[in-house]
């Protein structure tokens, strides 16, 4: 007995491409969900060095905006100690520097007795209206995302 075969029809055939393209939007909206979330990852990872460099500072001095010898603490984290702050030369020298955020991104408010630490989107990797901040009770905030 011979059997013969018949080729696809249009209808088949557009009917798989519907489907290759409902998968297809499915999986770039989960990958534009990883890629917020290593985002807000790599933020809150530069942040909590920041918050033990901090720490470190206040065991010493018992203020957080004073350095050891008495000199003020910079508002972009450049003269923290224990963290190793970008050169001009390479601008991805810096312990700061990442994927998605640069150390000009983080901003460090200090008082006697507390911080707040926030990186706030550039508009080049990170929206302009994304902010992460972190607080000396050791809370994050996400706003943006």
């Amino acid at each position: 007995m011979k059997t013969t075969s018949r080729p696809f029809t249009l209808i088949e055939l557009m009917i798989v491409a519907i489907i290759v393209a409902i998968l297809a939007a499915v999986a770039v909206s989960l990958m534009r969900g990883n890629t917020t979330r290593a985002m807000a990852t790599e933020a809150e990872a530069a942040m909590g060095m920041i918050r033990t460099a901090l720490r470190a500072n206040y065991a010493e001095t018992s203020k957080y905006d004073t350095l050891p010898g008495g000199t003020a603490l910079a508002n972009d984290c450049s003269n923290l100690p224990g963290v190793k702050f970008g050169l001009s030369t390479d601008p991805k020298d810096g312990d700061l520097d990442g994927r998605y955020w640069k150390e000009r991104d983080f901003t460090l408010t200090t008082s006697p007795s507390t911080y707040t630490i926030q990186a706030k989107g550039n508009g080049a990797d990170v929206p302009t209206t994304v902010i992460i901040t972190l607080d000396d009770a050791g809370v994050f905030k996400r706003s943006g995302l």
